[in-house]
Order: structure tokens, then C-alpha cells, then sequence
């Protein structure tokens, strides 16, 4: 019988030593497997103790995101505000006679949307689920 060393593996996945062929794991009372494409006996042992790494690029996210709903307003929130598409909706805070709006479908499709006010005024944010 050969066995693959048990050394810890960098990643997820395991391979057949001798083939480089992707492993499937072993049942729980599996001492040894079989590589499916060569038939090399690989000791089970291998898929114990798998430390997992991820990393992300510093490049993936460039922006942090916008939570619409939030309370917390600086200058620089309240400004964008004015680019979006207005609605004669009266502002609950300080009834400011129109505001901005945009939607998002965040539940299921077959339930309805949610509606982002935004006072073009005050900077008051809240929404709707219509």
C-alpha cells in the first residue's frame, strides 16, 4: 500500500499524489480510498485537518457600499441626494414637499419591491416595502 505523506495541504481540495487527479472524500468510516482515474491507494488521512485559506485583493472592493436607511448623514451624502428622481412625498421630518426615491427588489420576486426615500432638504432616509 502507498500513501500519500500527511503533510497539511494549503487548500480545500486534495489530489492524487501520482496523477494529480481530484479526490473525493471518504466516507466516515473510510480508512484508505482509491483514486478514480489511476487507482492509487491514498490514505484517508490526507483530508483531516484541511486549513482553508482566502485571501482578496486589495483591488476587489474599491468602494465600501451605500446603506440607503442608515440615519448616520455627513455634507457629502446629503449632496448626491439631488440626482435622483424626485416624487411629491412629504418628508416626515421636515416637511420638505418633495424627495428622491429609488427601488430594489431585496425580497422574493413574487413579493413586492422596497421603495429608498431620501429628503432633498434634510437628508432624512427611509423606506417602504410596497
Amino acid at each position: 500500500m502507498v500513501q500519500a505523506s500527511n503533510t497539511k495541504q494549503a487548500h480545500s481540495l486534495v489530489f492524487c499524489s501520482e496523477c494529480g487527479f481530484l479526490l473525493d472524500p471518504p466516507a466516515a468510516n473510510e480508512k484508505s480510498i482509491n483514486c478514480d482515474a489511476c487507482g492509487h491507494l491514498i490514505n484517508a488521512d490526507v483530508f483531516e485537518s484541511i486549513e482553508v485559506v482566502t485571501n482578496s485583493s486589495v483591488k476587489a472592493f474599491t468602494e465600501r457600499p451605500k446603506f440607503y436607511g442608515m440615519e448616520d448623514q455627513d455634507s457629502d451624502a446629503v449632496a448626491h441626494l439631488k440626482d435622483g428622481a424626485t416624487i411629491k412625498e412629504k418628508c416626515p421630518k421636515c416637511d420638505a414637499p418633495e424627495m428622491v426615491f429609488h427601488t430594489a427588489q431585496l425580497r422574493s420576486a413574487d413579493e413586492g419591491q422596497t421603495i429608498f426615500y431620501s429628503c432633498i432638504k434634510c437628508g432624512y432616509k427611509y423606506r417602504v416595502n410596497s
